[in-house]
């Protein structure tokens, strides 16, 4: 008589253990915290909080100009440095022996405007991160009430791979800013690059600002400490997800272990039927 093992009798559902579900809900929350963090601050760029007028320490002026605060976005009309364009020199060298002065005129340029730039990027942080909180809103809904497998794979995979995009963003956006270095060298050279050179005043001119590109890429990198535990979610999730497809394999392999025997079936003997007697190793045949 065939025993078969009566656990596998009994249809078991792949889901999730207790303890899954609770570092997923405990990764949203952090997630959703990040996101109400990030939307906040992008509301007070794209609002115009950030006003450099009343601002009176250096470094928090220039912060503000070279990445705070957009003067044509916010309506601020800058005063453009004045060409010497009403100062001309007479080529006239009445007759001595003088090379006449070639006449150019004064040129004011602003290269780039770091501000407007992070207002753009800024705007499209914001559309990210605020699909990233609904996203994990959802995910958390899910992964706490849902039994169903398909369910549950579909919005690990979902959120895993959302995870792996802002990631991905976050590090090209400091790689962007952290090449601003070269133009922000001195505390003057922002000035000059900003078009706020007419505008502000500051105490020392020549003094090293590359801090704030390497303080802005922090930022984007969640201060690197923040960025790190995402990347610690990321293994977390995948590592959930690896645990339910170990368990469906291992779920379909013992069903095709305890399947039943299939039923002898009679097969019809032929008239001639090809037997071995013993020690002989050519088949006589029987009619």
């Amino acid at each position: 008589m065939l025993y078969k093992n009566p656990d596998y009798l009994i249809e078991r559902r792949v889901t999730l253990h207790v303890k899954d579900r609770k570092k997923c809900a405990f990764i949203a929350d952090i997630i959703m915290a990040q996101c109400i963090i990030v939307c906040l601050g992008s509301v007070s760029i794209l609002a115009c909080v950030w006003t450099p007028e009343h601002s009176t320490l250096d470094y928090d002026k220039l912060t503000r100009i070279m990445y705070l605060y957009d003067a044509a976005a916010c309506g601020y009309k800058l005063r453009t440095a004045k060409a010497i364009a009403n100062l001309y020199i007479s080529n006239e060298t009445y007759g001595l022996d003088l090379l006449p002065i070639k006449w150019q005129p004064a040129l004011t340029t602003v290269s780039t405007r770091f501000s407007a730039k992070t207002r753009k990027y800024i705007e499209i942080s914001f559309t990210f991160h605020f699909i990233w909180f609904f996203l994990a809103v959802a995910f958390r809904v899910i992964i706490k009430n849902s039994t169903d497998t398909r369910s549950l794979k579909i919005t690990l995979g979902v959120f895993f791979y959302s995870c792996v995009f802002i990631i991905g963003f976050d590090s090209s956006m400091a790689v962007v800013y952290i090449t601003h270095i070269k133009q922000s060298l001195t505390k003057g050279m922002i000035l000059r690059y900003s078009g706020w050179s007419t505008e502000m005043k500051l105490d020392n001119y020549d003094d090293f600002s590359g801090w704030l590109p390497i303080a802005a890429s922090a930022c984007w990198l969640r201060g690197f400490v923040i960025f790190m535990l995402n990347l610690y979610f990321c293994r977390v999730i995948s590592i959930i997800r690896r645990k339910i497809r170990r368990r469906e394999f291992k779920k379909k392999m013992a069903a095709e272990r305890y399947n039943p025997f299939p039923e002898p079936q009679q097969v019809q003997a032929s008239d001639k039927v090809l037997v071995y007697r013993v020690g002989e190793d050519k088949p006589h045949t029987r009619q």
